[in-house]
């Protein structure tokens, strides 16, 4: 019995040592693309190391079309995506649905809520398999000035994207709102020939306008020559990256 007995406890420490060097590479993989987002850019690894399991957060994955946050619910932590793709987006009452914004590797979300302590007034949705790291504000604000300065220009970046797509879906009609939308890409990439993250279905909902109206004003956009349409690139007069 006490061979037996130290024999399960070398197993369980053996287990307990894998374990930990499968966590170690992990948060080594990790650590290299947290390095690069703008909320750690440039920090070391020790100092990224320490955020990486504090109580009740850590690195979590999710499924395709699995919900990473729910509308309604709280949270006392915001997510950092470090692979995949998700899409912010809201329900409506009559049973439409509004993108809010894409989200792709570094980028943060849910930090408002987690600051506040407000009900979600949105859902955060993986479109592809996803990883996340989830931190506390409070981590944050405890350990570093610095990344409570980054955190509060994220979040006043974010404010400003916000506007921006006001401006997009102010107007009335559905080409004026695709005209604001392809202008605003051309714009901040300085280019005539834009490509959108979106699909037809989320161009749409992102544009708060049905997806069959969407069509077909593209397609007659296309044959007004305003626009030429290759999948998501769309090639646009070259005076829309100029601003005039």
């Amino acid at each position: 019995d006490l061979r037996m007995s130290r024999g399960l406890g070398d197993v369980y420490k053996r287990q307990k040592l894998f374990r930990k060097n499968e966590e170690d590479k992990m948060d080594n993989k990790y650590i290299k693309i947290i390095k690069g987002t703008p909320l750690f850019h440039g920090m070391s690894d020790e100092e990224i190391a320490q955020f990486l399991r504090p109580d009740g957060s850590g690195i979590k994955s999710f499924r395709k079309e699995s919900y990473i946050f729910h509308a309604g619910d709280k949270t006392a932590y915001f997510g950092i995506l470090l692979e995949g793709k998700a899409l912010i987006e809201r329900d409506e009452l009559w049973g439409g649905r509004s993108i809010i914004a894409p989200l792709e590797a570094g980028q943060l979300f849910g930090e408002v809520y987690a600051c506040t302590g407000e009900p979600l007034g949105v859902s955060v949705c993986a479109k592809e398999q996803c990883t996340v790291l989830f931190l506390s504000p409070e981590s944050i604000i405890k350990e570093s000035s610095t990344l409570t300065a980054r955190l509060l220009k994220i979040t006043a970046m974010k404010n400003l994207r916000l506007n921006e797509k006001i401006q997009v879906i102010t107007p009335r009609t559905i080409r004026e709102r695709v005209m604001a939308y392809l202008s605003s890409l051309a714009k901040k990439s300085g280019s005539h020939i834009v490509t959108t993250n979106f699909d037809r279905q989320q161009l749409a909902d992102f544009l708060c306008v049905d997806r069959s109206a969407l069509s077909t004003e593209l397609g007659k956009m296309h044959r007004e020559g305003l626009i030429d349409l290759n999948g998501r690139e769309f090639i646009l007069p070259e005076n829309c990256s100029r601003g005039t």
